[in-house]
């Protein structure tokens, strides 16, 4: 299975077409670099490009294969996240980030007994993109429209009660999918999250280094970003993880 991930992101990363690529020369040096297995030069070429200012979803993407295939997870997790902030209906990059995350060691513990009605909701929030939800509301849009004429121009009143109810059941469906669209590009426009980019991150009190240690997270892992406090972010991860680590050892995805 891994080897055939391998070989998907050799083949992403040779016929991505970068928009950028006529204001980075290290766009096509980084292709190659890739393309020839030095992961550690593609990775340098394609930093060049970002450190200059270059901001492309497939840049990100390719930026994040390369630290995948060259084994530091959170630089990799740190760049599918910056890709999909820019690209979040593009299923490639969220397939990328789910496999790489499933990696991590830190799992978020939730308090309480789990409400099956809310874990429904919850699975049926993330099974599907935000690209499939928008094309499902398009086609729930035009079947309601179909429908309405056709309730319109029936003479027969049990065809019209038939149609009313269909109607009636696919507007309920069509708010709860707008809803969970509308919360996922609410979510992606405002919400900051930082990824563990070095082996270790400790998580203080205070943004000090002399506060105290209150747990440690590894590389990889994702958390909301409250703000930020001199060389200090302050973050929340689940209901049990709140304090500061350094910026040095995380990414702010921005």
């Amino acid at each position: 299975m891994k080897k055939l991930l391998f070989i998907l992101f050799a083949i992403a990363a040779s016929f991505v077409s970068v928009n950028a690529a006529e204001h980075c020369t290290g766009i096509e040096n980084g292709v190659k670099a890739y393309n020839e297995g030095d992961f550690e030069r593609a990775i340098d070429e394609w930093r060049t490009c970002v450190d200059n200012g270059t901001e492309n979803a497939d840049l990100y993407y390719n930026l994040a294969n390369a630290y995948f295939r060259n084994g530091k997870l959170g630089f990799a997790i740190y760049y599918y996240k910056s890709a999909l902030r820019l690209d979040p209906s593009n299923d490639d990059i969220l397939h990328n980030l789910k496999y790489a995350q499933a990696m991590t060691r830190d799992k978020v513990e939730e308090d309480g007994e789990e409400n099956p009605l809310l874990a429904g909701l919850f699975k049926a929030h993330h099974a599907l993109s935000l690209k499939a939800q928008m094309f499902t509301l398009l086609g729930l849009f035009w079947l309601m429209a179909f429908i309405a004429i056709a309730r319109r121009i029936s003479r027969n009143s049990k065809a019209k009660n038939v149609l009313i109810g269909t109607l009636f059941v696919l507007s309920g469906v069509f708010c709860i999918i707008a809803m969970s669209a509308g919360y996922k590009i609410f979510v992606a426009e405002t919400e900051i999250v930082g990824v563990v980019t070095a082996k270790d991150a400790d998580v203080t009190s205070a943004p000090s280094e002399k506060a105290q240690t209150l747990n440690t997270l590894s590389e990889g892992t994702t958390f909301e970003v409250l703000s930020e406090q001199g060389s200090f972010a302050e973050i929340r991860l689940g209901e049990k993880v709140r304090g500061f680590v350094k910026l040095t050892d995380v990414g702010i995805v921005k």
